[in-house]
């Protein structure tokens, strides 16, 4: 019997035992205990308002008792504990490759061994001399995706689109940085990203990651630069709000990052895995105000940094630091979307962890998807990683649930997917 026929089997069965323990929960109206998973069970969508049962009217007979309407949270609940193991995991990864006009041959052959449930987008797959921009070969692209999709959800597609050095398509006019829209002021913010998400939305890229919330004293002496919206941190918020709201007005997700804030590090991500020196008050009086703010304005999503900060752990960096993704994003700010990793390529995470086992420690430390570039050994190694927690328990079917709740929760927010009833 293949290596894919036993996975499949041992898929099957764990569906089946998971789905009976999802269904008791369902049946007793149960929240998890843990402060954070509570709170995200009361959260409202972020792009789009769920409607409210219609209140009924007087009567002088007592109407017969009927059961209530599920609302949408339960429905997924429901769906999750019906689906496969692998179903399950393809959702808590977002996988990069190369290609612009189809995928190359080995990122197909990962798509059908392993699911995939959402992709990211670099300069690289944009094909910008293709008289559009890059946007008619990237629509293109994205159809050809949507027919390699065995797990049959819809994907997040992500992109960096900030403004600036990061457009990743060819944009007529070119658009501002987000250093200078702290100049221009919130309309401009607004209206500059309302136009990015519709422009994206509309050739199937459903996922900004944008804005930058991330602060600095001299923006320009960090490798961030124009990145940077201000080093004051009340233009930051003022703009970064006005950034998300733009972004939803047009039909796209939001990303706040890079959590808890990349701006008064020691050095750049990609190439080393940087400290931040601050004390715990300075990172609550300043960088952290920002992200306060993008989560009030209904941000939908947070990218944590593969940076290092000892006020917080001593040991791990944010992207796998339960004391930060849970303790401090979870519980204390009350951040109930999807947390994403900043990718899994870069330096900042290799040199310190291996791949496969990083990506255990950020579900288990309250992430939700990996994110990983075009490297497909990386990749396999991240997939067999998190098959092997699941199988041995060291990853639980709970907390797999959760993330995975997290994730159709947004896409049923964009209306790309809906739980059946």
């Amino acid at each position: 019997m293949s290596a894919n026929k036993i996975r499949s089997a041992l898929c099957t069965l764990l569906a089946v035992l998971t789905a009976g323990t999802c269904a008791c929960s369902i049946r007793n109206n149960t929240a998890p205990a843990n402060t954070a998973d509570a709170a995200f069970y009361t959260s409202a969508p972020a792009v789009s308002q769920l409607p409210s049962p219609a209140a009924s009217a007087p009567t002088d007979t007592p109407e017969p008792t009927q059961e209530p309407a599920p609302d949408v949270k339960e429905l997924i609940d429901r769906y999750v504990g019906g689906m496969s193991l692998e179903d399950k995991l393809a959702q808590l990864v977002m996988f990069g490759f190369g290609g612009t006009e189809e995928p190359d041959a080995e990122f197909a052959e990962i798509i059908e061994e392993y699911g995939v449930g959402n992709i990211i987008f670099v300069g690289s797959n944009v094909k910008k001399d293709d008289g559009s921009g890059g946007f008619d070969a990237m629509a293109g692209l994205v159809e050809k995706l949507n027919a390699m999709n065995p797990c049959g959800i819809p994907r997040l597609y992500s992109v960096d689109v900030e403004g600036g050095t990061v457009q990743r398509f060819k944009w007529e006019p070119s658009l501002p940085s987000a250093n200078k829209l702290g100049t221009m002021g919130a309309e401009a913010a607004y209206e500059q990203f309302k136009l990015v998400g519709e422009r994206l939305r509309s050739i199937g890229i459903n996922l900004d990651l944008a804005p930058v919330t991330d602060v600095a004293e001299d923006p320009f002496s960090t490798f961030l630069g124009s990145r940077v919206i201000s080093s004051d941190e009340q233009v930051a918020c003022e703009i970064g709000t006005a950034i998300i709201n733009g972004l939803h007005d047009g039909g796209c997700l939001s990303t706040a990052k890079h959590f808890p804030g990349h701006g008064s590090a020691d050095g750049d991500s990609h190439k080393v895995t940087p400290t931040v020196g601050k004390t715990a008050a300075e990172l609550y009086e300043y960088d952290l105000v920002p992200f306060r703010a993008a989560i009030e304005a209904g941000v939908d999503c947070v990218l944590a940094a593969n940076v290092l900060y000892p006020a917080l752990d001593e040991n791990d960096i944010a992207c796998l630091s339960s004391k930060v993704l849970d303790g401090l994003l979870r519980q204390e700010l009350g951040f109930d979307g999807v947390v994403i990793s900043d990718d899994f390529l870069m330096q900042g995470m290799l040199s310190q962890y291996k791949p496969g086992d990083a990506a255990v420690k950020f579900i288990n430390s309250g992430g939700d998807i990996v994110l990983c570039g075009a490297s497909y050994s990386v990749q396999r190694s991240i997939m067999e990683a998190l098959y092997e927690a699941a199988e041995n328990g060291s990853l639980s079917a709970e907390r797999i649930d959760l993330s995975v709740h997290r994730v159709l929760y947004a896409k049923y927010s964009l209306g790309i997917w809906e739980p059946e009833a």
